[in-house]
Order: C-alpha cells, then structure tokens, then sequence
C-alpha cells in the first residue's frame, strides 16, 4: 500500500485531474490511498469570501461559481456538491450577521475546498471507470485537539486509522480522501494550517504502515532553488530526512515543514514527484 497525495496544482481542472487519474491507474497493484488538495486557488478564495463576509462585503458568487465550473467540466451531477453550497452560504451569512470570524469559523469555511474537491473527483473517477470514493479524513480516525488552526490528532490515531481503514474502505475502491482537515471529539471541524495535505498524507501512511508516501507536486522533485526564479534550477535526487526537514524550515515550498517526523518515526520513504512529468524520479527522502 502507498499514500499518493496531489496539491492544488495537480487537481486545479479536469486536464490536470486526467493526469492524476492515469499516475493512480499505474499504480492500482499497490492499492494506492489518494489524498488531495482542494482545486487551485479555492481555499484562498473561501477564506478571503469569510474575511469580505466580516465586513459584508460578499463574495459567494466567485466561491461557488469557480467550483462549480470545475464540477461542470468534469460533468458531475449537479446535485453532487448542492448542500455544501448551501452551507457556505448559510455560514458566510452567519458571519455577516455577527461581523466575526472566529478561529473556529475560519477553519470550517476552509475546510469546503478539500471536501468538495475529493467528492468531485471521486464521481469523475467512477465514471471513467476507476472505482472511487470520496472519504473525509475524521471518518478515517483523524480526530484532533481544538488547536484550530494549527491542529494535530489526538492520542491513538494510529489505532483509530488503522481500524477505520480496514472497516471502511473495500478492498477494490481506491479512496480519495481529504487532507488538510479534522474534527475535534465535540464535532468541530479544524485544520492542519495551510498547506497541510502533506502533513496528513505522512500522518496516515505512517498510520497504516504503508511502502512509501508519494507527494505530487508541479516541480520535478526538490530542487536546489525555485525553477520560477532560478531557471538552471536542478533536482536533488536523494536527501535525507534531516536535510529535507531543514530545507522546509527555512521556507523550501516543497514540503510542509512538520511532514516528514510522521515519516521518519515510521521509518517510511518519501518521495516527492511532478504530476506534469510522472516519469521523472523525483527526490526519494
């Protein structure tokens, strides 16, 4: 088994959800667990949606309208994220009325792009042939503190996952599971903090002792500057974990910075590789 988990970049519409869909049916003989990343763009849209609702200046048209042209283009049904819509609705509503946005608030407006982004791709997915479905992480075991923001799982997540896992998901389905996200014992939803897909990906790997933890990304691996600034930018094969871990702490974009402890501790490789050229290496850390 392996964890695959694919950022904004690699699920921003349906060519690059195509794409996605081909690396995981090359990789079925390793009963691949997805993990993914809202479509590009749409968190920072639901969070700046929350912040405009504060002072009443609302943004629901773009929020809505930005997912649910992803949704068209990749022919779901509409009813498919119908009562996510409305809940966004009813929450930047709340907001408005209250002219507050809690911690709390926040993370549960953030969650959306995470948990309609998986349902959508899922659908797509099933009808093309490649059975799928959509899971949000808690129902998987990732229950968390109340840290909103900047949340972590509560004792005995490996066990809760494990358990979860095992009772949950048929042998033959491929789960496309939300990261980023999770729920407290009480119910409310939280967040890993931006950027947390990866966190999860290692958190649940480590969890269901997987062969390896893949993370997808749109550069070839890591590199030894930013290809967007540094066109002679090179890939870096092999890393350790100390060095990876230094390299995200000093603000390399690759990695989130507490990604790799799950890792480690489990003793599983990660490997960090580009949706845009699947046949490239990558880095193995």
């Amino acid at each position: 088994m392996i964890v695959m988990k694919f950022g904004g970049s690699s699920v921003a519409n349906r060519a690059q959800i195509d794409k996605v869909m081909d690396i995981v049916k090359g990789r079925l003989d390793r009963r691949p667990v997805v993990i993914c990343s809202a479509h590009k763009g749409m968190t920072d849209a639901l969070v700046n949606s929350a912040r405009g609702a504060v002072q009443r200046q609302y943004a629901l048209p773009d929020v809505i309208d930005l997912q649910s042209e992803i949704a068209a283009n990749l022919d779901c049904p509409a009813e498919l994220l119908a009562d996510h819509y409305q809940e966004i609705s009813d929450l930047l509503r709340g907001i408005g009325l209250v002219r507050e946005l809690s911690p709390r608030s926040l993370d549960f407006i953030a969650s959306f792009g995470e948990r309609m982004s998986v349902r959508c791709i899922a659908d797509y997915f099933s009808r093309q042939g490649l059975k799928s479905q959509a899971y949000d992480v808690w129902d998987l075991g990732f229950i968390t503190d109340a840290n909103f923001g900047c949340a972590r799982p509560l004792e005995g997540f490996n066990d809760r996952a494990h358990k979860a896992f095992n009772q949950m998901v048929p042998p033959d389905v491929v789960p496309i599971v939300t990261g980023f996200v999770g729920k407290t014992p009480d119910g409310d939803i939280t967040t890993v903090g931006r950027n947390g897909s990866d966190l999860t990906a290692t958190l649940l790997g480590a969890a269901l002792g997987v062969e390896e933890v893949e993370i997808w990304t749109d550069t070839n691996g890591v590199m030894t500057a930013d290809p967007s600034v540094v066109p002679q930018a090179r890939n870096i094969p092999t890393m350790r974990f100390d060095e990876a871990a230094e390299l995200a702490r000093f603000g390399g974009r690759v990695l989130h910075p507490s990604t790799l402890l799950p890792a480690m501790e489990g003793g599983i490789p990660v490997r960090v590789l580009n949706t845009n050229e699947p046949e490239h290496p990558g880095t193995v850390i």
